[in-house]
């Protein structure tokens, strides 16, 4: 049953990441695009553990403050260390000044839509030539 589960998890999830890889690249360039650059301070961390119980990444909290003089406080998952006060790059859209991620360039944006396609195109291909879960 488990079994089962898992192969139709990964019918669904091949595809579905190579035919959004696109879309999450759009998006990531159109928000680089139009965002505004200022600069955050690092005001909380959590280590993120793997399987294994090493720390793969950290969630970092970020406070930030807009020229209107409004602050805003956001989380990241997936970065690397850094110590509470440190400042950081941070982007957010003008328009909606509590959407904002931590600065990124637009090479990460087009790796992060890569390794998303590559691993769909696996898991569909495992799929369709290995698993073959409609055969059984």
């Amino acid at each position: 049953m488990l079994e089962t589960f898992f192969k139709i998890l990964a019918v669904v999830m091949g595809p579905a990441l190579v035919v959004s890889a696109p879309l999450v690249l759009v998006r990531r360039l159109r928000f680089r695009r139009s965002a505004v650059p200022t600069h955050g301070v690092v005001v909380g961390s959590r280590a993120e553990r793997t399987h294994d119980g090493s720390v793969g990444s950290y969630e970092l909290e970020v406070r930030y403050r807009v020229p209107d003089g409004r602050e805003f406080t956001f989380r990241e998952s997936g970065q690397s260390r850094h110590d509470d006060g440190a400042v950081v790059r941070v982007l957010y859209d003008p328009s909606r000044p509590e959407r904002a991620r931590l600065e990124f360039t637009s090479t990460h944006a087009w790796v992060e839509a890569a390794v998303m396609a590559v691993l769909g195109a696996v898991v569909t291909w495992l799929v369709i030539f290995v698993w073959q879960p409609w055969s059984q």
